[in-house]
């Protein structure tokens, strides 16, 4: 595997030589760590100064959602993977836990890269998915669960110390959800606007999904229960509204892991349940219209048990 390393920015030219040889280490590492990572078309990694520009130019237009400090640009042929200097050379002139969790953003995207080239091409019926409304407002979620479950999964072996703290933050999900979506069913049914409901909501959910893919990709690469590492939050998600679709989440993406169907239709069809299953617990249930858009019925709720 040969890859170019180009560092973009005045800034960053004294310190380009020592940021290529990281990087360089890091691929090899990581291949010999992980030799069945497939990083064929990972022509270019580009160290930019200015992440926004660089973005910019290299997707070929205005860089729209440019924040984040990593990203894959996918083309046929081909992948370049843009990282942000600032905080590459912050991070490797910080602690050992900056260091780390460098490493870590860095591995998870190599991940990343491996699984969306596995993927491509095998997308015979996305054009019927994006040709409903429904289907169109619903695969990005089912897709963005797969890539979080995924790249944490199959990097496990480089998470820092620290990275059992989503953990954490899906114990604030599970105790603040239900009275924040309770409110915001109450506000908009008084609104009578259901589509501004399933629109808020919606941004919502898909953050919660995709902290519940990461913990469950981040327990089944340490091969532990929940019950070992935190039987606190086990208890509290056996309890609460997630108490169906937390261990059915799992394990549609365990199966999904072991498998060999991972079209974008394949992970929609299997992930569509349990989306919807959320969606419910907090009070909505959620199905395709006639006409391919969203239906939403609220169900007004007592806590997380719905009125009869």
């Amino acid at each position: 595997m040969s890859v170019q390393v180009e560092c973009r920015g005045e800034a960053l030219q004294s310190a380009a030589p020592m940021l290529t040889k990281v990087i360089e280490t890091l691929l090899a590492r990581t291949a010999e760590r992980d030799p069945d990572l497939d990083l064929e078309d990972l022509e270019l990694i580009v160290v930019a100064e200015d992440y926004t520009l660089a973005l910019a130019q290299l997707s070929g237009g205005e860089a729209v959602g440019g924040e984040g400090v990593v990203r894959a640009i996918h083309r046929e042929e081909s992948v370049t993977m843009l990282l942000d200097g600032r905080h590459m050379s912050a991070a490797l002139a910080g602690d050992a836990e900056a260091v780390a969790a460098f490493v870590h953003l860095f591995h998870r995207e190599l991940c990343r890269i491996h699984d969306a080239r596995v993927r491509l091409g095998r997308a015979e019926g996305l054009a019927a998915l994006l040709d409903c409304e429904f289907d169109r407002q619903l695969l990005p979620i089912a897709e963005s669960m797969w890539a979080e479950y995924f790249s944490t999964r199959r990097s496990v072996w480089s998470l820092p110390a620290s990275s059992d703290l989503m953990l954490n933050h899906l114990a604030d999900l599970n105790d603040a959800f239900p009275p924040s979506m309770q409110e915001e069913i109450a506000l908009h049914l008084a609104a009578n606007d259901l589509d501004a409901l399933f629109a808020r909501s919606l941004g919502r959910i898909t953050h919660l999904l995709q902290t519940i893919a990461h913990c469950q990709g981040y327990l089944a690469g340490l091969g532990r229960p929940l019950s070992q590492l935190s039987p606190e939050l086990e208890q509290m998600l056996v309890k609460g509204f997630l108490a169906e679709a937390w261990p059915q989440t799992g394990e549609v993406l365990d199966q999904l892991y072991r498998g060999e169907a991972r079209s974008a239709e394949a992970l929609y069809a299997a992930l569509l349940p349990q989306i919807q299953t959320v969606f419910a617990a907090l009070g909505q249930r959620i199905r395709r219209a006639e006409d391919g858009g969203v239906w939403l019925d609220p169900i007004p709720m007592f806590g997380v048990t719905p009125m009869q």
